[in-house]
C-alpha cells in the first residue's frame, strides 16, 4: 500500500506545526523545510483546516498553527480523510468491479483484512507520538 502525496505531505505539515507550536508557520518555510511544492501546500493547508486540525491566517504575518493539540490529532483519522475513498482494489467497489473471479477469489478477504490492519495501526498513534524525538526531527529540518 502507498500513500498519496496528499497524506505524506498532510503529515509532514502536522509534524512540522507540531515542532513548532508557539508561532505562526508560513507556508512558504514548511515548503523550504521539506523541498516540497508550495501549492500542493495550499491545497493540504485548505483541506487540513476544514477538518478543523488547522488554523490558517491570511495576511502579512500570517500562516498556520495547530487547531488542536498533537494528542488531539488522530494519525489513522488524518489518512483516512486525506486517503479519500478509493478503494484498495477494484472488487472493493462493487459499482465499479469488472473481477470475474470475484465469486471464488480469497484475495479481496485478505486484502480486506489488511487494510483493516493498516488503519487500526494508524488509530493507535496521534500526531503527539509522531513528535517524540523533537531534537532529532528539528536536526533533520535544520537548513545549513
Amino acid at each position: 500500500m502507498e500513500l498519496t502525496k496528499f497524506s505524506d505531505y498532510s503529515l509532514r505539515m502536522l509534524l512540522y506545526l507540531g515542532l513548532n507550536p508557539d508561532r505562526v508557520v508560513s507556508l512558504v518555510e514548511i515548503a523550504d523545510a521539506y523541498s516540497i511544492s508550495r501549492n500542493h501546500l495550499v491545497k493540504i493547508s485548505n483541506h487540513l483546516a476544514k477538518l478543523g486540525l488547522v488554523q490558517a491566517t491570511r495576511g502579512k504575518g500570517g500562516g498556520l498553527q495547530l487547531s488542536k493539540a498533537p494528542e488531539d490529532i488522530n494519525i489513522g483519522s488524518v489518512v483516512r480523510s486525506t486517503e479519500g475513498h478509493s478503494p484498495l482494489v477494484e472488487c472493493f467497489d462493487p459499482e465499479s468491479n469488472t473481477c470475474c473471479i470475484i465469486k471464488s477469489c480469497a484475495l479481496k478477504g485478505v486484502l480486506k483484512k489488511a487494510e483493516r490492519a493498516f488503519y487500526s495501526e494508524l488509530d493507535q498513534h496521534s500526531l503527539q507520538n509522531l513528535l517524540r524525538n523533537r531534537k532529532g526531527l528539528k536536526l533533520a529540518l535544520a537548513k545549513d
